[in-house]
């Protein structure tokens, strides 16, 4: 995280620790960065991209639905009158990867909590 924010906030409670990112680019696009470690051990990370308009937004979409479709495949696809919804796991349960386009978000759930 150091590397790439300029400001991060530190949180800890108990054996939980959240690390929330200032602004950061990620595919050349700002976005927020959140990332949750439990008994030392990364298990989420959450990217929030800023609100995109135009052009910005439909090239943010397609380069990651390219990304997690060429390395989860094509997963489960919901919709949802405007959002579209996009879902990985494995079969073990171990790791969870959504995608929702409206907002832009990607949720990554590694290891059983």
């Amino acid at each position: 995280m150091r590397h790439i924010a300029m400001r991060k906030n530190v949180l800890k409670v108990d054996s939980l620790t959240l690390i929330e990112s200032d602004s950061v680019r990620i595919l050349g696009e700002p976005a927020y960065l959140q990332i949750q470690i439990l008994h030392s051990k990364v298990r989420t990370i959450v990217i929030n991209f800023h609100p995109l308009a135009g052009e910005r937004y439909i090239n943010t979409r397609n380069t990651l639905n390219s990304y997690l479709e060429r390395y989860f495949g094509r997963g489960v696809i919901t919709q949802d009158e405007s959002v579209t919804n996009r879902r990985w796991e494995n079969e073990d349960g171990t790791m969870e990867v959504s995608y929702t386009d409206k907002y832009t978000r990607v949720f990554l759930r590694l290891g059983k909590h």
